[in-house]
């Protein structure tokens, strides 16, 4: 099972967010993604990588100390897999 890396899943959280300066460390909430724009990337990561398992409940997990490493790390974690996908996304 192919799982995205952080910088394709940041890359892929940015396109669909438009959100400029993007950091992976910052708060979600201080960061200038939304709970839409949230929802819009769980939509895309689930085309992409079915097996990922990310679904709605993401967007639950949010709150004030929660980043986005954190939330990649999780659902890698639910996995027990490593990050392979490519740069390109795995397709």
């Amino acid at each position: 099972m192919e799982l995205p890396t952080l910088e394709v899943a940041v890359d892929r959280l940015v396109a669909v967010s438009q959100v400029k300066g993007f950091d992976p460390d910052t708060p979600l909430t201080t960061s200038g993604v939304d709970s839409l724009d949230l929802m819009e990337w769980v939509y895309d990561m689930q085309g992409r990588y079915p097996d990922l398992g990310v679904d709605e409940s993401v967007v639950e997990l949010v709150n004030d100390e929660v980043t986005f490493r954190s939330i990649h790390q999780q659902l890698l974690a639910a996995r027990g897999a490593a990050p392979v996908a490519s740069a390109a996304g795995g397709v």
